[in-house]
């Protein structure tokens, strides 16, 4: 019985062991996005965009170079830290370049108490409306 213990490789053991603990945690907070965020198509989202808060979580120099009109930049890396500029009584409409970022935003604020998060499905490169820039001085 000694042989046996002595001839396993606890390393990989250990690290296969913490590699399904990571996978399991991403695989639950995808679902957990998926629940707590409502995807819009481009139409539904420009229909009820103006009944929330519409933020924009891309960076400063993006959100400048072109948003949605009427939207807030706060960026997704600054979010934790910005959340307490947001109402959770009240909707909140995300979107960012392709979707990939709203998705930890969303669980922040689903973890935060908000209730009503909106996503534009596919983020602001699937958007053809018009976009407002910040004027140049």
């Amino acid at each position: 019985m000694g042989d046996f213990f002595s001839n396993i490789n606890w390393g990989l053991i250990i690290l296969s062991i913490l590699l399904g603990l990571a996978i399991g945690l991403f695989i639950t907070m995808r679902r957990e996005a998926k629940k707590s965020v409502t995807l819009l198509s481009e139409d539904e989202f420009v229909t009820n965009m103006r009944k929330g808060q519409l933020i924009d979580l891309r960076k400063k120099d993006e959100f400048e170079r072109g948003h949605i009109n009427g939207a807030r930049n706060i960026p997704a890396v600054t979010l934790t830290r910005d959340i307490g500029k947001l109402r959770a009584d009240l909707p909140v409409y995300l979107y960012c370049e392709n979707g990939k970022s709203c998705k930890r935003s969303v669980l922040l604020l689903s973890s935060k108490g908000f209730k009503d998060i909106y996503q534009l499905e596919g983020g602001l490169e699937n958007f053809s409306g018009a976009l407002k820039t910040k004027k140049q001085k």
